[in-house]
């Protein structure tokens, strides 16, 4: 179609236009396309509308508002630490080109069937160290106009990019954090002498400020907390425009909370417990039988968290806190059975006697943590003969058993208080 049959076409629509229902949708864009090739008709440019920016004449920057970001799906590898999310995004902006009057052409919007008909931004993603480019694409749909030349869109979006498993030490409750960026890109249907750096300049982003949603209809959590950033966008005119926003995962299975805890805890109330059995070799019982128990958790862990140890440095604070159980176990039992060795030890000579005195209060305060009258009695036939000063020996090491057994107590409680 030429110059002047595009002119006299654009003229017999306008002429028929009555109504809303009788018009073409194309008279518009017959009526546009004529007056923007009036005006660049001299570039030398096809198709002006769909093939340069609104302001490509004034070379002022158009301004791509992002409405609202919606989320719909998104796909975690909780081994190589990278995420996929698909969703859409709606984006407004002003093309002066394509403004029309009411009055004369019978309608206030018009939805644009094709995007070859007028000019669209086009995105690649992302400037990000850690993008995956070749899991990323966009497709702009739904695109519509408005008599005061402002066009909107929907932008469908699939990104992917690796997160970040900083917290991972507060597994099953920890947190990945994944970024992802956009920036405008070049359109390939330009004339060669349309540059990307100028392609670049002309394009600002701005963010509505609202944060990013989540589609009722089509997202699933899949036993994980979303929550999503305040998109912003650059404000450096120095630098190419960008649109920048964070994902928030965090773990929200109960399930796994309650394989990894309720072991841990049963362990530590057993351990705390242990002091209450009296005798200490019923005490050294209970610590083996603990001690078996606790291994048994670790390898519960070892199954549950050693596949997402691979690219993490952080130790889980269950697992520190099983360790440090562990650990205060294995010392409070070899305490236990040296001073169950002690009381065996044959003696002659009597204690001292602040040691006595200092035992029995000791006994007489912790007196639940102490051996039985009848326990004391049998392990005093069986132990070989030593005067009548056994009886005070066995006194004085199951009072230091006790103030023993208590302080480990106290340490075990705190490092749980300094752990969690």
């Amino acid at each position: 179609m030429t110059y002047h049959a595009t002119e006299m076409s654009a003229y017999y629509y306008k002429s028929r236009a009555t109504s809303a229902d009788e018009l073409d949708p194309c008279q518009y864009m017959l009526q546009n396309l004529t007056s923007s090739k009036m005006g660049i008709y001299r570039l030398g440019i096809p198709h002006p509308i769909a093939s340069v920016p609104p302001n490509y004449l004034s070379r002022q920057p158009v301004n791509i508002k992002f409405n609202q970001i919606t989320l719909q799906h998104f796909e975690l590898n909780e081994f190589l630490k990278d995420v996929a999310i698909h969703g859409y995004m709606e984006l407004s902006w002003m093309d002066d080109r394509l403004q029309w009057s009411r009055d004369t052409w019978k309608m206030e919007k018009l939805q644009i069937q094709s995007l070859n008909h007028v000019w669209i931004p086009l995105f690649i993603a992302q400037n990000y160290d850690t993008h995956l480019k070749n899991g990323d694409a966009f497709e702009i749909r739904r695109v519509e106009t408005s008599s005061s030349g402002n066009v909107s869109a929907v932008l469908a979006f699939s990104l992917r990019t690796f997160c970040d498993d900083s917290d991972f030490e507060n597994y099953p409750d920890d947190v990945y954090k994944c970024c992802f960026s956009l920036e405008p890109q070049a359109n390939p249907a330009l004339n060669a002498h349309v540059t990307t750096h100028f392609l670049e300049d002309i394009i600002e982003f701005d963010a509505s400020g609202l944060p990013i949603f989540t589609d009722p209809k089509y997202f699933r959590d899949y036993g994980w907390k979303v929550s999503g950033t305040v998109p912003q966008a650059l404000e450096d005119p120095a630098q190419v425009a960008q649109l920048g926003f964070c994902l928030n995962l965090q773990r929200a299975s109960s399930s796994v909370r309650i394989e990894l805890t309720v072991p841990m805890m049963v362990c530590a109330l057993l351990f705390l417990l242990t002091p209450f059995l009296g005798a200490i070799r019923i005490q050294i019982c209970a610590k083996f039988f603990i001690l078996v128990l606790q291994f048994l958790t670790f390898i519960l862990f070892s199954n549950r968290i050693s596949p997402h140890l691979g690219s993490a440095a952080a130790t889980p604070k269950l697992l520190r806190f099983l360790e440090f159980s562990v650990t205060l176990n294995g010392f409070s039992l070899a305490a236990s059975i040296f001073l169950w060795a002690c009381t065996r030890i044959r003696r002659e000579l009597p204690p001292w006697g602040q040691l006595v005195q200092l035992s029995s209060f000791v006994n007489r305060f912790l007196c639940v943590l102490q051996t039985h009258a009848a326990d004391d009695d049998e392990d005093s036939e069986k132990a070989p003969a030593g005067g009548n000063y056994q009886k005070d020996w066995t006194a004085a090491f199951i009072a230091v058993h006790a103030l023993t057994m208590s302080v480990l107590s106290i340490i075990f409680v705190f490092g749980y208080l300094f752990l969690f």
